[in-house]
């Protein structure tokens, strides 16, 4: 039983999500090489300081539009969320009220909210370590992925009129911290996990109760983007300059 239609989510997001600043293309993919370069140099630094080191080679950090910020952290949410969803769709838990979720919310209804939040929070996301990843071909669970959004680290830093490099090695250190916290302590990405679903499962509220919060939160992000933004400016789709940042366009 899918409670949460994620194709859905995926291209609710990618058709809702605004488009980023306006960049020559030879600029931004000066911007995704130089994010690639001096992600590596923090590495460097955060190991220097730390004296931590990371238990697999991390490799550079990858760059993505927003975009392709919304595909993988819907395949996190994924990891996450979708044994538990099911755990309790399928009634194993407040003695089966999960049961006929599907049809009482709609899981295309629920990966349309779902979609709705991370267009919005896909314009403001710098970077993050992605710790929640499917597994690989062989079914192995990957360490993690260092991610950076390059379209926004341009428009932030824009915004703040401050050195573009300075800005985007400092944006680096601060992810680059996260990624050792969990490369060079591989038991605490399992450990967060079973927190996560620990709290899923141990709170009062059922899977109605939780989809319902997601779908909430998706009106309150449409309500207020419709609000600030006037009807002739709304996009109907990001034009394809905004997917010019990982240097390979996508469908």
């Amino acid at each position: 039983m899918t409670v949460i239609d994620w194709d859905v989510a995926v291209n609710t997001g990618v058709r809702l999500v605004r488009p980023g600043p306006q960049v020559d293309l030879s600029d931004a993919r000066r911007a995704v090489a130089q994010l690639r370069e001096l992600s590596g140099v923090a590495a460097g630094h955060v190991r220097d300081f730390t004296g931590m080191n990371p238990l697999e080679p991390s490799g550079p950090a990858a760059i993505v539009d927003r975009p392709g910020w919304i595909r993988a952290n819907v395949d996190g949410f994924r990891v996450v969320l979708e044994p538990v969803l099911e755990q309790m769709a399928q009634g194993r838990l407040n003695n089966g009220t999960a049961v006929n979720l599907t049809s009482a919310v709609g899981s295309r209804i629920t990966g349309v909210q779902l979609g709705a939040v991370l267009a919005y929070l896909a314009g403001k996301v710098l970077g993050q370590y992605e710790l929640f990843l499917p597994p690989d071909p062989d079914g192995h669970a990957p360490t993690g992925r260092l991610t950076l959004v390059a379209p926004n680290i341009v428009n932030t830093e824009r915004e703040l009129d401050v050195d573009s490099r300075d800005f985007r090695l400092w944006v680096c250190l601060h992810e680059e911290t996260h990624r050792m916290q969990f490369t060079a302590t591989p038991w605490l990405r399992s450990h967060v996990q079973e927190l996560m679903r620990d709290l899923l499962l141990s709170s009062e509220m059922d899977a109605t109760d939780l989809i319902g919060r997601l779908r909430a939160a998706g009106e309150a992000v449409a309500d207020a983007c419709a609000a600030a933004t006037p009807t002739s400016s709304r996009p109907s789709r990001a034009p394809s300059r905004a997917r010019s940042w990982t240097g390979s366009p996508r469908s």
